[in-house]
């Protein structure tokens, strides 16, 4: 019996490897990403013990809140009016239910295991990172300009997609210096490789996760240095970096001006300011007013976008370009399914820091979603569904005392 669960747990394990690989190729190759969660679904199906798997699940408030917040999705088909477009966000949406039912039920992997799924996830944004910036050098070279090294033009595996790719990036970047502090035999090389994540973050001029990272570094540099994790010659190196990826940002032309527009934002949030370079501050402003006019159920996965696109269309034609989406994640769940849905998505976010057992990279994972979801609907694309469908509950599982 034994035996044959630790096949299923190393079935798991490479299937969990595969998934992962295809979140680095998912634009170009789907064959990694696609293999990877049939078999972790087929594991699952015949390792049986279905009585087992139910109890698990109940007795896991995060487990039930992310599948029920799927299933909120698949209740709004029944009050939606567009029914392709519903459809096709409960499908891009299947693997927040999937996943977490087939790794939070079971044992599914070792804590040991989990951390080598990490470590080879941040091995690969390293691989991305140093290609990405190899190709736009071959740009350089053809068109001259350097903004091919800066914002879409920096992301090439993952193609227009800058704020998913800081996502990962930034969540590699903490694996690196979580394997630094930890004390691996591999130091140099991890320090290199988040030196690279680095330089790719600022890079990619993504606002959002220039203050998600800035602030979750920040807090969790506090709390290693009052756990004496950290020494003080140590805190000396890491506030040094700390102030080079500050000044990084704030001194490249192509990074600062992105600040600047983030400013303007604000101050147009605030109504102290007219000034705004995109329409972000107008799709909140415009989305709320939706929400409020459907604040219990929402207006269904369907219509929601389409709702805002055809009130900005009508308020605002100088900025109607494409089918907009509500650009935070909170407000585009309480769009859709209601607010049960919001509160739901909020609790995910919350609860395990009142969680006394969760490991330092699912709390700093949960930092860097929690604001990254501020300014951008993360969840409307399969690189942030599937990022966040399997992360989630990959990182729930790694307990603080079961690690390496």
């Amino acid at each position: 019996m034994n035996k044959e669960k630790n096949n299923y747990t190393q079935y798991y394990f490479y299937a969990s490897i595969s998934l992962v690989i295809g979140l680095l190729t998912q634009d170009f190759f789907k064959i990694p990403l696609t293999g990877g969660l049939i078999a972790i679904g087929l594991t699952w199906i015949f390792s049986f013990s279905y009585k087992e798997k139910l109890k698990n699940i109940l007795k896991d408030p995060l487990a039930i809140s992310l599948m029920l917040y799927y299933l909120l999705h698949l209740f709004s088909m029944t009050y939606t009016d567009n029914i392709a477009e519903g459809w096709n966000d409960v499908l891009l949406k299947i693997s927040i239910f999937l996943l977490p039912l087939f790794m939070m039920s079971t044992s599914f992997i070792s804590g040991q295991k989990r951390f080598q799924i990490l470590k080879i996830f941040a091995l690969l944004m390293m691989l991305m990172a140093a290609s990405d910036l190899i190709l736009s050098f071959l740009d350089y070279n053809e068109s001259g300009s350097s903004k091919v090294f800066f914002y879409v033009g920096l992301t090439h595996f993952l193609p227009r997609q800058p704020h998913y790719v800081s996502w990962y990036y930034s969540m590699a970047l903490f694996i690196s210096l979580y394997q630094i502090l930890r004390g691996s035999n591999k130091k140099l090389l991890w320090a290199l490789g988040a030196g690279l994540l680095l330089v790719s973050l600022i890079l990619l001029t993504s606002r959002a996760f220039y203050i998600a990272f800035t602030f979750v570094f920040i807090v969790s540099v506090v709390k290693a240095f009052r756990s004496s994790i950290l020494s003080k010659q140590t805190l000396r190196v890491v506030i040094l970096a700390l102030g080079l990826f500050i000044i990084g940002i704030i001194s490249i032309p192509n990074t600062s001006s992105r600040i600047i527009d983030a400013k303007n934002e604000v101050k147009s949030l605030m109504g102290t300011s007219s000034k705004y370079t995109n329409p972000r501050v107008h799709l909140w402003e415009h989305g709320v007013q939706l929400i409020v006019e459907n604040p219990l159920l929402g207006l269904g996965v369907g219509d929601a976008r389409e709702a805002l696109t055809k009130t900005f269309e009508e308020i605002r034609p100088n900025f109607f370009r494409y089918n907009f989406n509500f650009h935070n994640q909170y407000l585009q769940s309480w769009a859709e399914v209601g607010i049960l849905g919001v509160l739901l998505l909020i609790f995910l976010m919350i609860r395990p820091f009142s969680q006394k057992d969760q490991h330092p990279l699912f709390l700093i994972f949960l930092g860097l979603t929690l604001i990254g979801f501020l300014t951008e609907s993360m969840l409307e694309r399969q690189a942030g569904v599937l990022f966040f469908a399997f992360m989630y509950p990959l990182l729930s599982g790694l307990k603080p005392k079961k690690v390496e």
